[in-house]
């Protein structure tokens, strides 16, 4: 049976990292409908005072609050929780010919967005809301964009095109712990065309991009 592996990290670096990628990113987020309200920023950082902040000033933030004992109960839960989990993920995965990623690496933070992934292989999850198994049900939503972002970008899938696809896989690997998103778009033609089609992912990805022509 193939396992995919993970490894933890957290670091003060990172977090740099990552509140200087939210304020890159802060119109991307405004334009696809989410609510900037509730991103995580360091104490004293509204949003509008994140637009406006040199990276020294946020930097100043982090170094405030950073302590490295915060992530270590996360990475206790996601330790203990996840490898089952993700063993049923991986057999799903094989059972419907999606290629396996051996490796994914789980950056924790406390800033930004609730889940997000960087390609090919990093996952990137908030702790600062996020707890027990709600904690995983993110780490593994964002597993699936990994596995599956290659044809997301070959059928040019829109943004919550592609969540609705991934809450689809979710739905069907682990339906105990699934938890659908709320969509600012129409759903119901998508998923539609996820349960005519499903297990053949490809041809699902296929259909829904054919939606917009």
């Amino acid at each position: 049976m193939k396992k995919i592996k993970f490894l933890i990290k957290y670091s003060k670096e990172f977090e740099i990292q990552r509140v200087l990628s939210t304020k890159k990113k802060l119109k991307w987020y405004s334009d696809n409908g989410y609510n900037l309200n509730n991103f995580t920023l360091p104490k004293g950082l509204s949003v509008e005072e994140l637009s406006k902040s040199s990276e020294a000033e946020i930097i100043s933030y982090i170094n405030e609050e950073y302590d490295s004992e915060f992530f270590q109960p996360h990475a206790q839960t996601v330790n203990s929780l996840l490898p089952n989990y993700l063993n049923k993920l991986a057999d799903y995965f094989l059972g419907i010919n999606v290629k396996i990623l051996p490796n994914i690496e789980i950056k924790l933070t406390r800033y930004g967005i609730g889940g997000s992934y960087n390609i090919p292989n990093t996952v990137i999850i908030n702790t600062s809301k996020l707890f027990n198994i709600g904690l995983v049900r993110v780490v593994l939503h964002e597993i699936i964009h990994l596995h599956i972002q290659n044809l997301i970008d070959k059928y040019e899938i829109g943004q919550w095109e592609k969540e609705i696809i991934v809450d689809g896989i979710f739905e069907k690997f682990s339906v105990d712990i699934f938890k659908r998103q709320n969509y600012p778009i129409e759903a119901s033609k998508i998923q539609k065309i996820f349960k005519e089609n499903h297990p053949k992912i490809e041809l699902i990805v296929h259909n829904v991009s054919l939606l917009k022509r």
